[in-house]
C-alpha cells in the first residue's frame, strides 16, 4: 500500500508522458475555486436562482469537509522537487478531487442528460489525474478525494429535498436567513481556530475563509435579493441574458483579482490577518455577485427585457426607415 503515498509514481507519471504537461495544466484549471465562482454565478443571474445557491451549499458543504479532513491528516504534499506547479497547503484528500466530483457530479444529477454524465465523468477523472501528475497529490490522495466527494454527492442528492421542503414548511424567510448565518458561523468558528491552533499552510487558509465569507453573506444577500430586487430568470430574452453573463462576469472576475492584487500589496504572514483579508476579499465579491449585479440587472432594462419586449423592440427597429 506504501506506492499510494509514493512519488515514484508522480515521477513515472511525468517522465513516460511528458507531452501532458500543457494539456493537464489546462485541465487541472477546471477544479480551481474560480471556475465554480464562474459556474453558479452564470447559474444564478440567467438560469435558476433556487438551484444555483442549492448547487452553492453542496460545493461549500464538500469543500468544508475537504479542509477539515485535511488539518486532521495533516499530510504533507509531494516534494517541492516534483512539482510542476506552485500550490499550499495539506495534501489529503485532493481538493481538487473532491470538488470536482462532487460539483460537476451535482451538474450531471440536475439536468440528467446522458451526454453531461460521460462528459462529467471524463472531466473528473482527467482533472484528479493532473493532479498526480503535475506532482502536487499522490495518487492515494485522489483516490481519497473521489470518494469523498461522490460520498458527499449521493448524500447531499437524498438529503437536499427533504431538507428544502422542511425548511420551507416550517421555517420563515427570516428564520432561514438566521439558520444559514449560524450554519456559517459555526463553520467560521471551526475553521478559524484550527487554522490558530494547527500548523495550517497559508493556502488552506485563503480555501477556509472564502467558505466563511460565502456562507456570511449567501443567506442575507439572497433574502434582500428576493424581498426588495426580485431579479427575473425565466421569460428573459437570450440577448439580455447574455449581456448579464458578459457584465456580470467582468465585475466579479475582476474583483477577484483586483482585490487579490490589491491585498496582496499587505505583507503580512499573520495567519488572523491573512485569514481576515481572504474573508473580507470573498465577501465582498459574494455580495456582488448575489446582490450587486441583480441590482444592476433589474435597473437597468437592457438587462432584463423579457421575450416579448425583445421582439418588440427588433420590430421597431425594422420599421424605422
Amino acid at each position: 500500500m506504501g506506492w499510494f503515498f509514493s512519488e515514484s509514481i508522480n515521477i513515472w507519471f511525468q517522465e513516460t508522458f511528458p507531452w501532458l504537461e500543457i494539456p493537464f495544466k489546462i485541465i487541472t484549471f477546471f477544479g480551481d475555486s474560480i471556475i465554480f465562482i464562474v459556474l453558479l454565478s452564470i447559474a444564478f443571474w440567467v438560469y435558476n436562482k433556487r438551484e444555483a445557491i442549492i448547487a452553492m451549499y453542496v460545493l461549500l458543504t464538500t469543500t468544508f469537509l475537504n479542509f477539515f479532513l485535511k488539518v486532521l491528516i495533516h499530510k504533507p504534499r509531494p516534494p517541492e522537487s516534483i512539482r510542476l506547479i506552485d500550490t499550499e497547503g495539506f495534501s489529503t484528500p485532493s481538493g481538487h478531487a473532491q470538488g470536482s466530483s462532487t460539483m460537476y457530479g451535482w451538474i450531471a444529477l440536475h439536468f440528467k442528460k446522458i451526454w453531461l454524465y460521460i462528459v462529467s465523468a471524463i472531466l473528473i477523472i482527467l482533472i484528479a489525474l493532473s493532479r498526480v501528475f503535475l506532482g502536487v497529490h499522490y495518487i492515494g490522495d485522489i483516490i481519497i478525494g473521489l470518494v469523498v466527494g461522490l460520498t458527499v454527492l449521493v448524500g447531499l442528492y437524498f438529503a437536499i429535498p427533504p431538507i428544502t421542503q422542511w425548511l420551507e414548511e416550517k421555517w420563515s424567510d427570516g428564520g432561514k436567513v438566521l439558520l444559514g448565518l449560524g450554519y456559517g458561523l459555526i463553520v467560521f468558528l471551526t475553521t478559524f481556530f484550527l487554522g490558530l491552533f494547527a500548523d495550517w499552510p497559508p493556502g488552506d487558509t485563503t480555501n477556509s475563509a472564502n467558505i466563511c465569507a460565502a456562507l456570511m453573506a449567501v443567506p442575507i444577500a439572497v433574502w434582500l435579493e428576493a424581498k426588495w430586487i426580485k431579479m427575473k430568470t425565466k421569460g428573459i430574452d437570450w440577448r439580455s441574458k447574455l449581456l448579464r453573463v458578459i457584465v456580470g462576469l467582468a465585475i466579479v472576475i475582476g474583483l477577484y483579482f483586483g482585490l487579490s492584487t490589491l491585498f496582496d500589496l499587505i505583507e503580512t504572514t499573520n495567519y488572523s490577518a491573512v485569514f481576515f483579508l481572504d474573508f473580507t476579499r470573498y465577501l465582498i465579491v459574494t455580495f456582488i455577485a448575489t446582490l450587486g449585479l441583480p441590482y444592476l440587472f433589474v435597473t437597468i432594462k437592457w438587462f432584463s427585457l423579457e421575450k416579448k419586449e425583445q421582439e418588440e423592440l427588433s420590430e421597431e427597429k425594422a420599421l424605422t426607415p
